[in-house]
């Protein structure tokens, strides 16, 4: 059998060719319904594309980069996607026929299994491991796919069938590695975008904060003043007092936003120490005992042992209590929250789980950006501000929520090495 080389440079070409219009035309997402749909069409058109160029073998063998769409149909675009793709592949490789049905069959039956749920595990690895991983794996899947193919065909390895199936799986590792590189760098751009206007939006609400919040402030305090007064007076009569004591409760509320903006006008990057964080947890807990209380919500909380982080002690515990706060209201009667502090030799894991009434996917993706809040009166501020600390220290926050269910916050530090 000769060495089809000109076959197998076209078939890398269109295999790279699908991603690459669709990583233009698609701007990195793979995230929304609309943008995976698109993303499992190109799959689709590409493995058309490799069965239309694929390289035949003697007895019915074919050699294409099949494995490659249905690897990434897996890895971003989830299970659904990638069983979608794998059972495409199967009814059109049936269709088209052959004697190597039953390998075929085998290897992307064991791939589907292997890669079945572990979405969530990759996109946690660095982009050197994604890669190299990636490489491995498919190079890996590919030579023992050749081996069952060839002893269910009867095939006598030659050198020149030795060095096709050499050039074959080193084509998928080259295209595999360049693709998810590719991607990767994508996703990498639109993250540090959208990490730009965030950053755009907070120095804007900083720059506001500095310039107008100290001077609505000092006629606010004179508001206050006076309505207390008139709420402590004997003239009045008791529905009036409930009148004055909601003034004065939108007078608090105004002045918490008004702190909340003062508070994204400034820089604590600088004020930092060694802080325990089971005793700032404990502390946020006791500020909100009351509240949790009239709210008649449980909050568990049983760490014990010390364990340290990098951080601003009054900075810290106004992100806790946000983060709780923002629980208790979520919850109705009877709710629960449940924290929990994990470490190991470099990060600390503060996990806050509520059963309360959970998110969409567009309020969990949105959570703590500007502006963005669910509730009626909310403005979000609570959550900027969390999320300002949590950067300021160096930290990230997942969001895991379903409607109805619940939610769970995800913080994850650098451990204190001071």
């Amino acid at each position: 059998m000769e060495i089809q080389l000109e076959r197998m440079l076209l078939q890398i070409l269109m295999t790279l060719f699908p991603f690459v219009l669709y990583l233009v035309l698609a701007n990195g997402k793979i995230s929304d319904m609309k943008s995976k749909v698109i993303f499992g069409i190109t799959c689709v058109f590409t493995i058309i594309l490799s069965l239309s160029f694929a390289v035949h073998m003697d007895k019915g063998g074919i050699l294409d980069l099949r494995l490659i769409p249905i690897y990434l149909a897996y890895i971003y675009g989830g299970n659904l996607l990638g069983i979608i793709i794998s059972v495409f592949y199967i009814v059109v490789r049936l269709c088209i026929g052959g004697s190597e049905i039953a390998p075929v069959l085998v290897a992307i039956i064991i791939m589907g299994v292997i890669l079945y749920g572990k979405q969530s595990l990759f996109f946690s690895w660095k982009l050197r491991k994604k890669v190299m991983t990636s490489t491995l794996f498919l190079s890996v899947t590919l030579a023992l796919h050749y081996i069952i193919g060839s002893i269910v065909l009867k095939i006598s390895i030659t050198s020149n069938i030795m060095i096709i199936l050499s050039l074959f799986i080193f084509s998928n590792a080259v295209v595999v590695f360049l693709l998810i590189y590719l991607i990767e760098s994508q996703l990498e751009k639109r993250s540090l975008q959208q990490e730009i206007q965030n950053a755009e939006k907070f120095n804007v609400i900083g720059q506001l904060a500095a310039s107008v919040a100290h001077e609505i402030r000092n006629p606010m305090t004179s508001i206050r003043g006076f309505m207390q007064i008139l709420h402590s007076s004997n003239r009045i009569s008791t529905s009036e007092k409930e009148y004055i004591k909601i003034c004065i409760d939108e007078v608090d509320r105004a002045n918490g936003i008004i702190a909340d903006y003062l508070a994204l006008g400034k820089n604590h990057s600088s004020e930092v120490s060694k802080l325990d964080v089971v005793r700032e947890i404990k502390m946020a807990i006791r500020s909100l005992s009351s509240f949790a209380t009239l709210n008649n919500v449980q909050l568990n909380f049983s760490n014990l042992i010390p364990i340290y982080i990098n951080g601003n002690s009054q900075r810290v515990q106004q992100l806790f209590i946000n983060l709780i706060k923002n629980g208790i209201e979520a919850t109705n009667d009877n709710g629960i929250i449940d924290i929990e502090v994990s470490t190991d030799e470099k990060h600390v894991y503060i996990t806050i789980s509520d059963n309360g009434e959970g998110m969409s996917k567009e309020a969990a993706d949105n959570f703590g950006l500007p502006f963005y809040s669910t509730k009626e009166k909310g403005t979000g501020l609570g959550l900027m501000v969390s999320r300002q600390i949590i950067e300021e220290m160096h930290g990230t926050i997942t969001v895991n929520s379903t409607k109805g269910i619940g939610t769970i916050l995800k913080l994850t530090f650098p451990r204190s090495k001071i």
